[in-house]
Formats: structure tokens, sequence, C-alpha cells
């Protein structure tokens, strides 16, 4: 890989080539005030949430509705297709009671606090509703009943969830890995999809699809890691975060509660 192009404002630009295609990668490290970086990590967090509720049960709850006003509309005529609209109706608010679900186990990840981040990533993978996308979990360098620290578990998790939402909605990706590597001294997270990838220049990852990598950024930042995005026309996108981890961080979760 070619060596950075430094900006005059710091930090640089990367780029790279994958299978022999050129490659664009651009490094999110620049940090900003941790008072600053929090406030804008909720307000991501906030953003995302409103999206997920727009494109999840909100569509599926005015489907709903628009399906009993054709039942009612229709019960005096043609009592069969009455019934017909009202089945389908009720089957968009069983998806819509399945997408809220959904979202309230990525709200707080009860299995996150209990059981660590491995298991946490492979329900999150679990979860078509919410994704709609196929993915992918592979775990190395962390046991069974290891853990992070929380605020790495935490963060590497929200990032995760962000590069799959991501995906799914602005890559069109019909499948992402999600691979988490434990070292020593370093836990690596890389989330890459096979969706249309990234045409344009590195400075523009901050609209359209980039719309959730400030707060990624944010989040490795708070870790005191890094985060770098590659991308390349039409293949796909990767995210790599890499989190510090104090001397024996990967520890036996058999004492927490």
């Amino acid at each position: 890989m070619d060596p950075p192009l430094h900006t005059p404002w710091g930090g640089g630009l990367i780029f790279g080539r994958r299978e022999g295609r050129p490659m664009n990668a651009v490094r999110l490290d620049a940090a900003p005030s941790p008072a600053r970086a929090e406030a804008d990590v909720r307000e991501d967090e906030r953003r995302r949430l409103a999206r997920e509720l727009h494109d999840g049960p909100a569509q599926s709850l005015a489907g709903a509705l628009f399906g009993v006003d054709l039942a009612l509309a229709a019960v005096g005529r043609t009592p069969s297709t009455a019934r017909e609209e009202l089945l389908a109706a009720r089957g968009l608010v069983r998806d819509a009671l399945d997408d809220v679900r959904a979202l309230m186990a990525g709200l707080r990840p009860r299995l996150l606090e209990e059981r660590g981040l491995a298991p946490a990533l492979l329900a999150m993978a679990a979860m078509p509703p919410l994704w709609g996308t196929e993915v992918i979990v592979d775990v190395a360098g962390l046991g069974e009943r290891d853990r992070l620290p929380p605020d790495v578990e935490l963060g590497l998790y929200r990032i995760a969830q962000e590069a799959v939402s991501n995906a799914r909605r602005h890559g069109a990706a019909s499948r992402v890995r999600v691979s988490l590597e434990v070292q020593p001294t370093v836990a690596e997270l890389t989330i890459a999809d096979d969706g249309r990838g990234w045409s344009g220049h590195p400075s523009t990852l901050g609209s359209n699809r980039g719309e959730g990598l400030p707060g990624m950024r944010e989040r490795a930042q708070m870790l005191g890691g890094s985060l770098r995005v590659e991308a390349a026309p039409e293949q796909g996108v990767r995210v790599i975060v890499a989190a510090p981890l104090g001397s024996g961080a990967a520890n036996s979760g058999e004492g927490r509660g």
C-alpha cells in the first residue's frame, strides 16, 4: 500500500489496491474534544434509531392501516376481500412488532452485558427483520468465556451495528462479514460487505453512504483507537477498527454480574 497522502489539517488519505483494481481508503482519526465526541455519538444514535423506525415499523404500520381501510370499504360488498386485507394487515403488524423487538434488543443489548461481544455479534447477525441482509460473524482470539473491557465491547458492537446498517441501507449488500480478532494488546473489528462499493473520492465518504461514519469514527476515538474505511466501485466497502487493550484485557467473564 502506498504511503498516506497527508492533508494540511492532519490525518491523511490512504490509497491502495484490492485484487488489481484501484481502491480508496480514508483514515478517520482526528480527535474532537471528549465532550463533543460523546454528544456527537449520542446524536448519531438518535439519527440511526429514527432511520430504523422510519424504514421498519413505521412503513409496516402504514401499510397495515391502508389494508384496514381497504377492508372496511369492502366488508359490506365483498367479505372475502375484506378478510384477505385484514389477514395481510395482521402480517404487517406482526412484522412491525418483530422490528420493534429487534430495535429494543439493539438499543440495550442484554446479551452483550451478560455474555460479551462475540455472542452479541452472533445474535445481531440473526436479526433478519432488522437487517434484511445475510450477516456472517467470525471470531478469533477470544474464548467462549473471555470478556473485553465493557467500553470496548459496547463501542465495537455499536460500530458493527452501524456498519451493517450502512451496508444494507446504502450499499445494497446481500452479504456482510463481521470479523473480530483479539490479540493481547488490540482488538480489531472488520466489517466487509459485497455491496456496490464507493465510486467517489475518499473525501466524499462523509455524505450519502457515509452518514454513519462520523459516529463510528468518534466511537473508535473514544476507545483510543482508529477507524479506516476501504472502498472500490462494485467491490463493497470494508471498515476496519483497531481498539487498544490494556494488559490482560481479555479476561474470563466469571466475575461479572
